[in-house]
């Protein structure tokens, strides 16, 4: 009875101080290496290194009996169910021998097939290689550490993690693997995949309240951080991604196939932006376009988004705003949103600091629309008390909900709206502006982005 707890004691003490395989890196060599290796047989080696790592292989030597296709004696490199190469030869200039140059695969798997016919062997002698774990290209936007253990022992552990605050895996806090008991790197939520880094929308770094665009309330540095400014023609967008922004067909209109250049992270004009390129720029294709200097007679789908040419660098005071979700309630759902923008503020003056206020949705009979047509793509708000509006130079730029200082985690800043068109005059009593609505293009901009 002693004899067999001893055993048992001995065969636990293993398992709990063995290093945990796959081996970060190890060699495969043919049956009877250095010797010629025999006719007529099948061999298979399974080659893994740690998840989160790439695989990398590398002949120190091949020499297989050549034949066309490598037809009758053959090595096999497969990735994932699929073949990557075929080899065979005794040199480097054999169309099908490896060279001197490794084998890298996105995966942390390889299987090698070694398959011989049953001719009478020559003086082949195989091969023999080595495989490698590779650090693989860091995890955009974030990275990876060892939360428990090190060197890929039992029972180590490893976490995937974003840049946070800016970034966070989607639908999920963090990805996690732990090297088990069968040897092998397992995910703890059972995906095999790594998801992307994500940015984080519609959170700012203060909480404020009142003020309006007309003659309106100044934002603090980090209150709108998704703001973006164009000069010349001027107007504004919405930073939507690290890569996207949404605003006006009309303020873009003509300009498709030239460089705008936009300023994102200032709450004043003369402040050192961070500066953005654009790469496209995609007009929705339903819009009625006039060019740069023509009058369009109709605002509707006037929505485009912008592609920088770079990833926007996020911080405390550029961030992404969040897209809302399909509803057949009201676009401010009974309460108030926010708009802000770098448009005339007083009448015949431009601003050149950002500001913002708070409106209300307004029925479509209580709003005044002179010749243009009004369609169901649209919204308009206002504020008769305070004489809220949005006015020119401010075309392009988003109103948003929650109103400012009612964002949470819970409820992120949406852009509801797109500053679209309005009265000639702005900043009258009873006047009210027009929004593009965002909600009902949402299929476009997700379809636009993905194949964009």
């Amino acid at each position: 009875m002693a004899e067999n707890v001893l055993i048992i004691c001995l065969l636990w003490a293993c398992v709990s101080v063995c290093e945990c395989e796959p081996a970060m890196f190890g060699e495969v060599s043919s049956p009877q290496y250095p010797q010629p290796y025999p006719a007529d047989i099948l061999e298979e080696w399974d080659l893994e290194v740690p998840q989160g790592y790439q695989i990398q292989l590398m002949f120190s030597h091949l020499d297989i009996e050549p034949s066309p296709n490598c037809y009758h004696d053959s090595l096999i490199v497969m990735s994932d169910k699929k073949v990557l190469r075929k080899f065979c030869g005794q040199n480097s200039t054999d169309r099908f021998h490896p060279g001197d140059k490794p084998i890298m695969v996105s995966g942390n798997r390889l299987q090698l097939i070694f398959l011989t016919d049953d001719s009478k062997p020559k003086s082949h002698m195989g091969f023999t290689a080595s495989y490698q774990a590779v650090d693989p290209k860091p995890l955009l936007n974030g990275g990876v550490r060892f939360i428990n253990g090190s060197n890929n022992e039992y029972h180590s552990v490893i976490e995937y993690y974003c840049n946070e605050p800016y970034y966070t895996f989607e639908g999920s806090p963090n990805v996690r693997y732990t090297c088990s008991v069968d040897q092998k790197w397992t995910a703890d939520d059972s995906k095999d995949d790594i998801p992307p880094c994500v940015p984080v929308c519609g959170m700012n770094t203060e909480v404020s309240f009142g003020g309006r665009v007309f003659g309106g309330m100044p934002a603090r540095p980090g209150q709108i951080p998704w703001q973006l400014l164009h000069i010349h023609p001027r107007g504004g967008a919405s930073l939507i991604s690290d890569y996207w922004a949404l605003t006006a067909a009309n303020l873009v209109d003509g300009h498709e196939n030239t460089e705008m250049t936009w300023l994102g992270g200032i709450t004043e004009e003369n402040k050192p932006p961070v500066t953005m390129e654009t790469e496209k720029i995609i007009i929705h294709p339903n819009y009625q376009r006039v060019g740069h200097y023509g009058f369009t007679s109709n605002f509707d789908n006037d929505i485009a988004l912008i592609k920088m040419s770079a990833r926007v660098p996020l911080g405390p005071n550029i961030r992404p705003v969040c897209l809302p979700n399909k509803t057949h309630e009201p676009v401010m759902e009974g309460t108030m949103g926010t708009i802000s923008g770098f448009g005339g503020f007083k009448q015949g003056l431009r601003s050149k600091i950002l500001r913002y206020g708070h409106v209300q949705e307004y029925t479509l009979d209580k709003c005044e629309s002179g010749d243009l047509p009004v369609t169901e793509n649209m919204f308009c708000a206002g504020d008769d008390v305070k004489i809220v509006d949005s006015c020119k130079g401010d075309s392009g730029s988003l109103l948003f909900f929650p109103m400012l200082g009612y964002g949470s985690k819970e409820q992120p800043y949406e852009v509801r709206g797109i500053v679209s068109w309005g009265p000639e005059r702005c900043g009258n009593t009873g006047s009210k502006g027009f929004y593009t609505k965002v909600q009902n293009y949402l299929d476009w901009i997700r379809e636009t982005m993905a194949n964009n």
